[in-house]
């Protein structure tokens, strides 16, 4: 076998050209197989890092407002009973984003935070690498305010300060004392993006307006649990479906018609991505085996070259296997000079990747070449050799000894045995080309209807930046309304600015404000069976910023006071599914 392995070298280094462009082939296809799958372990395959991940869910509400919507959030009243009152989870916290200033006047800056109930770190089995995490006396409204801070915020901000616990910091306006740092490497799941700050959730929001925490009908938490040892999805499915029919008799304004899912936390991380994942996947097989076939090709093609050499060696006496062996190892050669080179390949896409990947992709910043992956690549490239070097090797190790010899002599380049299998190869190449191509084709297409999809505004010379305000130092609703009057007439003052406007959420940022409504003067619904709309909370000259156009009425102008009588706009697709045979304007809505 050394001999074999020899002799292929030598044979691949007197045909630089030939072994270039098989290995620069062979390291496309295989590169390219390596990098989805290092996307592919890194979302689907990896475990979460905590300990034993398949027991974390997510907890999820439905209603028959949203009958296909199964991933509605909770109310905190609705938590505690939940938490209380469950039979099968071990541990369950409510969570939801906090964003907040940190700091205040020049160091101050906008960062990532979570509000959490106590119950995160059981939840998570995480505990912080200096300090402590939350209790139960932290998490009430006359509590201290406490805060936990992620590592990369500490080595940024704190620049890794030792002696940071117990020192105060200032967040929205409020001083917090620091109590804990979270290790290295940790990052909460749900969030997309990098968590700064985890804070007790009923401190942090105790500033909202009077008994909003314990209003049952405000749903703005999310809920991650740990189901106990032994437990299965069912079991907990079932165990909170009951609460929550209990809930819906004792509630029946708020909870009425609710219900409960729950769902692993792996799976309801990766969401949709896993079929677009696959299918990327079977893609790039596709182009891999298309290279086989190239190489295969090529190999044919060397091998009627090579009749002569093969038939000697027969005829001094060589077996079949002999043969093939000898043939297979070059193919083998060829196949880990590919991978080597695929890998590198794959380590500037996953590089890549990261830069410039979709921010919605979940675990993005945790795709790496790592050791599953060069398992893989390798593991690719010896199954390839055997993809492209096996038929070869068989057919060319079958020589008719006198006719190869004879034309060899003449100057063939091989019989019509060989000549209808690299056909066959350049067949298979084609159409597994037109596959690919077919389904590029229809991506492409659909990507220009995507884009030409009217989304009812003008997005073209519109810019966006998000702005938070301190509620220590803007409390009061008249201060926020005359700040932002005087942020506008600022904004519109500036050179090359037409028009600036507010809005809360922005389109397609993914934060719909859901209201229930009715219609005044029409039956009422049964309860729990409102229907319900998204809310847009805005100004007038928001519409005129974004083109929108105006069909009838008008919009909000210098009228439309604090004390005035509240009045909205309602879009056309509203119009037409609840007053489809009435004009709406004057019509009045109880929200």
């Amino acid at each position: 076998m050394l001999n074999d392995l020899r002799y292929a070298f030598r044979q691949l280094i007197k045909s630089p050209a030939f072994t270039f462009v098989a290995v620069l082939t062979l390291a496309l296809g295989i590169g390219a197989n390596s990098a989805i799958f290092s996307v592919i372990d890194a979302v689907l395959l990896r475990s979460l890092p905590f300990p034993n991940p398949d027991r974390l869910t997510m907890i999820w509400a439905g209603s028959p407002q949203h009958p296909g919507e199964n991933k509605q959030v909770h109310s905190l009243p609705d938590f505690r009973d939940l938490r209380a009152q469950n039979h099968t989870f071990a541990a369950i916290s409510a969570y939801t984003g906090a964003s907040a200033i940190w700091g205040t006047g020049e160091s101050s800056e906008n960062v990532s935070g979570l509000a959490a109930s106590s119950d995160i770190f059981d939840v998570l089995q995480v505990r912080p690498l200096l300090g402590r995490g939350f209790s139960s006396e932290d998490d009430k409204p006359e509590s201290a305010h406490v805060v936990v801070i992620s590592h990369p915020f500490w080595q940024r901000r704190f620049a890794g300060d030792p002696k940071i616990i117990g020192k105060q910091a200032t967040v929205a306006g409020k001083v917090y004392i620091i109590t804990g740092v979270m290790p290295p490497g940790w990052k909460f799941p749900i969030q997309r993006e990098q968590v700064d700050y985890i804070a007790p959730l009923v401190p942090l929001f105790s500033g909202q307006s009077p008994n909003y925490l314990e209003r049952r009908g405000a749903h703005f938490l999310s809920i991650v649990g740990r189901m106990k040892p032994g437990v299965d999805l069912h079991s907990a499915t079932a165990d909170l479906q009951t609460i929550a029919a209990q809930l819906a008799k004792q509630y029946p304004d708020t909870d009425a018609g609710r219900s409960e899912h729950v769902v692993p936390l792996q799976s309801d991380l990766v969401g949709d991505v896993k079929p677009a994942l696959l299918i990327l996947l079977a893609a790039v097989a596709l182009v891999l085996l298309i290279a086989c076939a190239n190489v295969a090709n090529l190999f044919l093609a060397r091998a009627a070259t090579r009749e002569r050499e093969i038939a000697i060696r027969t005829a001094l006496g060589a077996g079949r296997f002999q043969i093939v062996r000898q043939l297979l190892f070059e193919t083998l050669v060829l196949a880990l000079l590919g991978g080597a080179a695929g890998l590198l390949l794959a380590c500037w896409s996953v590089d890549l990747v990261r830069a410039i990947g979709p921010s919605d992709l979940p675990r993005l910043e945790e795709i790496r070449v790592n050791g599953p992956v060069v398992a893989f690549t390798f593991g690719i490239a010896c199954l390839t050799s055997l993809i492209f070097g096996l038929i070869p090797a068989l057919q060319a190790s079958r020589p008719q000894v006198e006719q190869s010899l004879k034309e060899a002599a003449r100057g063939s380049t091989g019989g019509a045995r060989s000549h209808r299998l690299r056909s066959a190869f350049v067949v298979s190449q084609f159409a597994l080309s037109l596959v690919l191509l077919v389904g590029a084709g229809l991506l492409m297409r659909s990507f220009s209807h995507l884009r030409a999809v009217q989304p009812g505004f003008e997005a073209q010379g519109v810019v966006t930046f998000w702005q938070s305000l301190p509620k220590a130092r803007y409390g009061d609703v008249d201060q926020q309304r005359q700040f932002f009057d005087q942020l506008l007439t600022k904004l519109t003052a500036l050179p090359g600015i037409e028009e600036a406007g507010i809005a809360s959420p922005l389109p397609f940022s993914g934060n719909d404000q859901g209201r229930t409504f009715t219609v005044v003067g029409r039956a009422a619904p049964a309860q729990g069976m409102e229907s319900s709309a998204s809310l847009l909370t805005t100004n007038g000259s928001y519409f005129r910023t974004m083109r929108i156009p105006l069909k009838s009425g008008r919009l909000f102008d210098a009228r439309d006071k604090k004390d005035a009588r509240p009045v909205i706009l309602i879009n056309d697709t509203f119009a037409r599914k609840y007053f489809p045979h009435e004009d709406p304007l004057g019509l009045r809505l109880q929200i």
